[in-house]
């Protein structure tokens, strides 16, 4: 029997273990980017360009086409093909096996360029879904962060409630006995009713901050989401000394968006150069055999005639089209054409600009919150000194409980702001680190 309890027991704590599994955040952005909706439809996209490069590779080899057979069975009187006289007759006629086979052997390399601008298409189709990752790795990343600062919050203002009602009682005892007086007594159940109230905020805006965080993941699992922070709160703020002229040249080398910005000048470029090959000529060769008639008159039966290579019809030639005048639209396409490459020129400099600002005031940042973490633990430290030495002051009656309960509240402000420094902290730090070449995501999502 106790065996049997055991084993309930260990089932028991075993199912009570897996139901409060923890999320990392590395696991949560995996999740949510798995999930996302937009990453479904940016991989069909990604599909599609696949397609158009197949369709491009394939436009360069021969066309094959123009095949429509039919089988036609006369009896009675009609026209002799062979006299073009009326007569009684009992034929069998097979015709319309036409095979044409055609292929371009000069268009100004327009076909070999149709087909790279699909390969760079489809390569930017990766490294849009990477960068929609990315995207979608940030917004987790923030979503957690606010969940992980709600939920330290209720704990430090928890603590701040249990301080507050502890001092309550014993300020209730004291009133029994005389030795404070009302007012007093007033102003701690004034202070432990604003506690409890900011409790409530807090735990209010962990559930709004819970439910973005399952909105912006696309949470679809059973069990309640609780969030792991034991590696986070370890983490401690420290100086670092970055250059920004290294962090830059990799983060062009490994940032989605610089790449897709360059993949784009490369588009308009071929683009440019399959536009200029309109105003080259093009070069075409075809050939064909066809089947035009047969019969079972009186030179032979049916399928000998079919057999007769004197009825099979061969073609092969060469055509050339050259373009002479069509109201200077060509030309008009080409200085289009060569505009848009400029441009895409010109924003893929821009892009580098904006990469280089963006790193400088990370660098900024994260160098600014290390500051403001240390001044805060500051902050923190001699608001809780304040604090002690108020409310011993207060027992001693050289104070009073007013001044006890406004160092209390500095304490409790002085706990929130250390805590928002850390979160920063870790997020200007994770950013850091991304423009460095580190991934955001531990899947690769293609």
């Amino acid at each position: 029997m106790k065996r049997y309890v055991l084993i309930i027991l260990l089932f028991w704590v075993g199912t009570g273990i897996a139901q409060t599994k923890k999320w990392t955040l590395e696991e949560c952005i995996d999740y949510g980017v798995e999930q996302s909706l937009q990453m479904q439809r940016q991989r069909l996209q990604n599909r599609n360009e696949q397609l158009s490069v197949r369709d491009a590779a394939l436009s360069l080899i021969p066309s094959l086409n123009t095949i429509s057979p039919y089988a036609n069975f006369n009896y009675g009187r009609g026209i002799d093909p062979e006299t073009n006289t009326f007569t009684n007759i009992e034929n069998k006629t097979v015709g319309g096996f036409n095979v044409n086979a055609g292929v371009t052997l000069f268009s100004g390399f327009s076909g070999i360029n149709r087909l790279r601008s699909a390969k760079i298409s489809k390569l930017k189709g990766l490294k849009e879904t990477e960068n929609l990752a990315n995207d979608l790795a940030i917004q987790i990343m923030n979503a957690f962060f606010n969940l992980v600062y709600a939920e330290e919050s209720i704990r430090v203002t928890g603590e701040q409630v249990d301080n507050s009602s502890l001092q309550l009682k014993k300020m209730q005892r004291e009133y029994e006995l005389g030795r404070r007086p009302k007012s007093d007594l007033f102003n701690m159940q004034a202070q432990q009713a604003s506690n409890e109230y900011q409790l409530i905020v807090c735990q209010n805006n962990r559930s709004n901050a819970l439910i973005n965080l399952k909105y912006i993941m696309n949470y679809q699992e059973e069990g309640e989401l609780e969030v792991d922070v034991t590696t986070l709160l370890k983490m401690v703020p420290v100086s670092e000394l970055s250059d920004a002229g290294s962090i830059f040249d990799k983060a062009m080398e490994t940032l989605p968006e610089a790449i897709i910005s360059r993949y784009n000048v490369r588009l308009y470029q071929l683009n440019l150069y399959a536009t200029r090959a309109s105003l080259y000529p093009t070069v075409s060769m075809n050939g064909g055999v066809s089947f035009g008639y047969y019969s079972n008159q009186s030179d032979g039966s049916f399928w000998s005639q079919v057999k007769d290579e004197n009825r099979i019809g061969k073609s092969f030639g060469f055509t050339m089209n050259i373009p002479v005048f069509s109201g200077l639209g060509r030309r008009s396409n080409v200085s289009r054409a060569k505009n848009y490459y400029q441009d895409a020129q010109i924003v893929y400099r821009q892009k580098e600009q904006s990469v280089y600002k963006e790193i400088r005031q990370a660098l900024l940042d994260l160098e600014s919150v290390v500051q403001q973490y240390k001044l805060a633990e500051k902050k923190e430290e001699f608001s809780k000194l304040s604090y002690e030495a108020g409310k011993k002051r207060y027992e001693q009656g050289l104070g009073t409980i007013i001044d006890v309960n406004t160092t209390s509240n500095n304490l409790l402000q002085a706990r929130y702001d250390l805590l928002k420094a850390r979160m920063n902290y870790i997020t200007q730090k994770r950013m850091v680190e991304f423009y460095k070449g580190v991934p955001l995501q531990t899947k690769v999502h293609e």
